[in-house]
């Protein structure tokens, strides 16, 4: 008989491939994911700075309730975040305790 035991850490990576491939396959911004990913590229910092600048647009767009819909919209991805920090599936790095 075979084990049928499948290993966690496998199935999160099938599903965070399967997530990669689903943003890769977007056809304006795919692009910019891949090359976001790149530590060797400077696309980080322009990525950045085009999403400032389109929640910048927004606000001259429609006003206050423009900037307010972008932050409401990042409520939920704070909360997966302190809730993944919380769990400790993401590392925090720890401050030196240094006596004065």
């Amino acid at each position: 008989m075979t084990n049928n035991v499948v290993d966690a850490s496998s199935i999160s990576s099938e599903n965070e491939i399967k997530i990669f491939r689903f943003f890769y396959s977007i056809p304006v911004i795919g692009s910019f994911f891949k090359e976001l990913l790149d530590p060797n590229s400077d696309a980080t910092l322009y990525f950045l700075l085009n999403i400032i600048l389109i929640w910048i647009l927004a606000g001259f767009t429609w006003g206050i309730q423009g900037v307010f819909a972008i932050a409401l919209c990042l409520v939920p991805a704070m909360f997966i975040v302190i809730l993944c920090i919380t769990l400790g599936k993401i590392s925090v790095p720890s401050q030196r305790n240094e006596k004065i």
